[in-house]
């Protein structure tokens, strides 16, 4: 039997084919075969949705959570309208269902929580609305230049800023450059409500780089930041679940583990032994040799220590070890973390 225990330590190495990844691609060609991954855990996979293809979730007395497959967004009525952060193209017209469902106000606000098309691309389904971002993410907005993605008309600057709209509170909080500059935390104190996009996955490890981070220190920081909130709700903008304070706990406890056990193989594995194994100067392939020893030997231990409690541990690791070699060796203080 293959189980998550059996195959960290080193079990039946039968393939674990998933039907539900295949039903995401039903027309994709791929043969039933599969590579081995560990299985998820029960509070990984997805929970059922309203037949509709969309999940609508409670966050508080006037707040609401839409998962539509992988993706979030959050929405919270008030007073005067609705406020939405994020718009995934994967949830276009869904997350305008979802809303009517609960309300027949309009959506007079839209809050970027980042430039990032896989979660703010159907923001024009709400053509009235007031775009809301950081001034960082505005600038990247304008590089895009992308109609699926507009121009906000109210820009933010700093690290906090409180919002009036309707009688709610919001806070937008910049921790400074995590996953992408202008990545901002949004909290609504009425709902205990957090949300803070492609930092925290509840219950998965993260995805490759953490999504390509462009600060990986900001990572730990971000954690942080939505650590001092006071919050019963926490979206990430991915998974099948929201989270708790726990997991965000947890994955802060996980994120420590990995930097530090990257820092360690480094120190541990020989740069000059996998020169030696390439040809003379040639610089890049001395790194690549180097650079994958390393991650193989973080992904093995975190796997060990990691992957019977949180899903997906042995799917990117490797890959966002050789990111946070380059981080480490780049980014971060002597003394991070």
């Amino acid at each position: 039997m293959i189980n998550r225990r059996s195959i960290i330590r080193g079990g039946s190495a039968a393939a674990v084919v998933g039907a539900g990844a295949l039903a995401l691609w039903p027309n994709s060609g791929y043969a039933a075969e599969s590579p081995s991954f560990l299985p998820l855990p029960p509070d990984a996979k997805p929970l059922p949705d309203n037949g509709k293809g969309y999940r609508l979730q409670r966050a508080g007395k006037n707040g609401y959570v839409v998962i539509t497959g992988f993706v979030q967004s959050v929405f919270v009525v008030t007073h005067d309208g609705v406020v939405v952060v994020d718009a995934p193209p994967a949830s276009r017209g869904k997350l305008k269902e979802a809303i009517a469902s609960v309300t027949d106000k309009p959506v007079t606000h839209f809050i970027y929580s980042h430039s990032h098309l896989d979660h703010v691309g159907a923001v024009t389904e709400f053509p009235d609305a007031v775009r809301i971002a950081h001034a960082d993410c505005a600038t990247i907005l304008a590089l895009h230049n992308d109609p699926a993605r507009p121009l906000p008309q109210k820009v933010l600057h700093g690290k906090h800023n409180t919002l009036h709209i309707g009688g709610e509170e919001i806070h937008v909080i910049y921790p400074g450059s995590n996953h992408e500059s202008g990545n901002i935390l949004t909290y609504f104190p009425r709902q205990r409500l957090a949300v803070m996009t492609d930092v925290v996955m509840p219950g998965w490890a993260p995805y490759r780089g953490w999504g390509n981070a462009d600060y990986l220190p900001g990572i730990l920081l971000a954690h942080d930041a939505i650590l001092r909130l006071d919050f019963d709700t926490y979206v990430g903008g991915h998974v099948y679940r929201t989270g708790t304070r726990a997991d965000v706990e947890q994955s802060r406890a996980f994120f420590i583990d990995f930097w530090n056990t990257t820092k360690k193989n480094m120190g541990a594995i020989s740069f000059t032994e996998a020169a030696s194994e390439v040809e003379a100067a040639n610089a890049w392939a001395a790194q690549k040799v180097w650079i994958d020893r390393v991650a193989k030997a973080t992904q093995a231990e975190l796997v060990d220590r990691w992957g019977s409690r949180i899903a997906a541990v042995d799917t990117f690791t490797a890959d966002t070890a050789g990111s946070v070699v380059v981080s480490i060796s780049t980014d971060a203080t002597i003394d991070f973390p």
